[in-house]
């Protein structure tokens, strides 16, 4: 296992590669639980076995054009290039000798060593290329992150911040091109290639609290994988820094969103703090109350918002317009601050504040009292401390029935939560003053919520969910027959499906090919042991014979024509289902459900945003 030297590992998330055989997450893309059918993901998301860990960091920057749906050919490439750039963006700097501040000497060669970096999945070498501000937000909250899992045993002790567990990748056919822009600090780079993926299941780090309460106690047999190839086709920035060149995930973003024509400003709002912590937050204040949106964006962080101040005059005078034009007003008195920390990172909480707001002719007023907050417009006040403020106010506000699970559950979790540290707005000190950090703040009341759980009371929390989870399917909750099972109400044991749940899922999931998956499916449905809501109707209705086909993946590699003769030949079998009520059109992928819609095209594998845009309207 590779260990950086701070004893820290990294575990990027999983690629969005063709997908290797093995059944969907659930529920899946497709079911009852997504009116909008969308293409199944891989195994390697979700509940499945070769999901990454829960919490760990996730891809941002998207490949132009991906409108939104799953590519396999372009979505490789944000498969790692995004991946490294997010998701492994700051750990383990202490490899970065001391007078170095990493980079390129150009952007050809910031896209060549990352993809040098991810072809033998060094963590750290992605981390030399990062813009050192960005670098420095994420490498201390993601570390955290992963200690965090580790001891809850979310994920196992082999999970590595520099090592992918059970995933080898590799790339042939690199191809870097920069393309410059108006200015001579930022330019763009496309990176081409041919990706390769596979998946050793034995080396998969999960942690003993999922193989316990998702897997009923046994590790999961995951199926290595063949490898599995793909485009990379991504667009990112890098930007000039101290004579050195680096990636950046917010000017990545920024570029892809910026439209052709549109020149990036030469200089940007200027980044303006505070000489305290306080300060910093009542800067925000200070902004809000007075409108003013230039001086809110030079408030925050320098390093989390260097691309959002660098690009506002792009935007910041017809946003300015538009609020000056909504005639409202908005005021902050009676500011109360605490703040607890040391060093250069603090964190600021609010104590007490009054707010008066209005727009034409009407007013709130909103007065924070010690906690209870008191809120007045017109002739109501309402205070949250007074009537309907505990637990079974709320919950009958919210129509929910008398119920013991619910009621155990919010217990558990006040009780895991009743020794969580401080929480509030985080600022940080920049060149000498302070800002307030909005992606810091997010990362610490995360990481302080998960370092205030232990292994129990995590675990009795996903008990409670799984009860409550079963109460909803009831009816228990929320409207449904509360009767007690065995009583003059009837029966509402699992086998009767009343309580149906996905408890058979779990086994299905385990399956490495799909004959022994879809009987493992067929089964539960007929015992009971699997609402047929969980199960997308591809593999629900094996009589229409294409549930093979979403597993393995081809359906989305198909060309235009071998797609459409695909769907035109499958979509009968299931639009009977539509016609006699069993399911509806929204519980169906489009090519199953209006193959019409799609003007012989496999929409998987179309990045025409205007074509989306006509295949949903179409489809209704």
């Amino acid at each position: 296992m590779d260990t950086s030297d701070d004893g820290t590992s990294f575990r990027p998330p999983q690629p969005a590669a063709p997908a290797p055989s093995g059944p969907p997450s659930l529920p899946p893309p497709g079911s009852a639980y997504n009116s909008t059918p969308m293409p199944p993901p891989p195994p390697g998301a979700g509940l499945h076995p070769f999901v990454p860990a829960v919490g760990e960091p996730t891809a941002v920057v998207v490949p132009v054009g991906s409108a939104g749906k799953r590519n396999k050919g372009k979505v490789f490439g944000g498969l790692v290039a995004v991946v490294a750039l997010v998701g492994a963006g700051g750990f383990a700097v202490s490899k970065i000798v001391a007078g170095d501040d990493g980079g390129a000497a150009s952007p050809t060669e910031v896209g060549t060593r990352l993809m040098d970096a991810l072809g033998s999945e060094d963590a750290l070498g992605v981390v030399d290329l990062l813009l050192p501000g960005e670098r420095d937000m994420m490498r201390r909250p993601l570390i955290d992150l992963v200690d965090n899992l580790k001891r809850l045993e979310v994920v196992d002790g082999s999970a590595s911040l520099n090592k992918v567990g059970g995933l080898d990748i590799s790339f042939d056919d690199v191809q870097v091109d920069p393309t410059a822009t108006n200015v001579n600090d930022v330019s763009d780079i496309r990176i081409t290639a041919t990706g390769t993926a596979s998946v050793d299941g034995a080396t998969v780090p999960i942690g003993n609290l999922l193989i316990d309460e998702a897997f009923g106690g046994q590790r999961p047999k995951i199926a290595d994988t063949e490898p599995q190839s793909g485009d990379v086709d991504v667009r990112l920035a890098t930007v000039k820094h101290g004579g050195r060149w680096y990636l950046s995930a917010f000017y990545s973003i920024a570029e892809n969103a910026r439209r052709a024509g549109d020149d990036i400003p030469e200089t940007g709002v200027v980044a303006h703090g505070a000489d305290t912590p306080e300060g910093a937050v009542q800067a925000i204040f200070d902004a809000v109350g007075n409108l003013d949106i230039e001086a809110l964006i030079a408030a925050l962080n320098p390093n989390e918002a260097e691309a959002l101040q660098r690009y506002a005059p792009m935007f910041i005078d017809d946003a300015q317009k538009s609020l000056d034009d909504a005639n409202a007003k908005i005021a902050f008195s009676d500011t109360k601050y605490s703040v607890s920390g040391t060093g250069d990172r603090r964190t600021v909480t609010v104590d007490g504040f009054t707010m008066s707001a209005g727009a034409d002719g009407n007013e709130v007023k909103v007065v924070d009292e010690g906690g209870c907050v008191v809120m007045t417009s017109g002739d109501t006040t309402t205070n949250t401390c007074k009537g309907g403020s505990s637990a079974d106010g709320a919950l009958t506000a919210l129509g929910v029935n008398e119920n013991d699970d619910v009621k155990a559950l919010i217990k558990t979790v006040q009780d895991a939560f009743a020794d969580v540290g401080p929480t509030g707005i985080t600022v940080q000190k920049v060149n000498g003053q302070w800002f307030v950090s909005p992606i810091g703040s997010i990362a610490d009341l995360l990481l302080t919520e998960l370092a205030a759980l232990d292994k129990n009371e995590l675990t009795d929390i996903i008990d409670g969910v799984k009860k409550v989870s079963q109460s909803v399917l009831s009816g228990d909750i929320f409207g449904g027959d509360t009767t007690a099972a065995g009583s003059d109400g009837g029966d509402t044991s699992a086998g009767s499906g009343s309580n149906s749940d996905t408890s058979g899922l779990d086994t299905c999931f385990a399956e490495t090919d799909y004959p022994a998956y879809s009987a493992c499916i067929g089964a539960g449905l007929a015992d009971g042991t699997i609402d047929p809501a969980f199960v997308a109707p591809y593999y629900r209705f094996v009589e229409c014979g294409v549930g093979e086909q979403y597993w393995k993946g081809d359906v989305y590699s198909m060309s235009d024509e071998d797609f459409t003769a695909f769907a035109l030949a499958a979509a009968p079998c299931f639009q009977k289902y539509i016609s006699d009520g069993t399911i509806s059109q929204f519980e169906l992928p489009y090519e199953l459900s209006r193959p019409d819609c799609l003007e012989g095209r496999n929409w998987y594998n179309v990045t025409d945003e205007a074509y989306t845009n006509r295949v949903f309207e179409c489809a209704g």
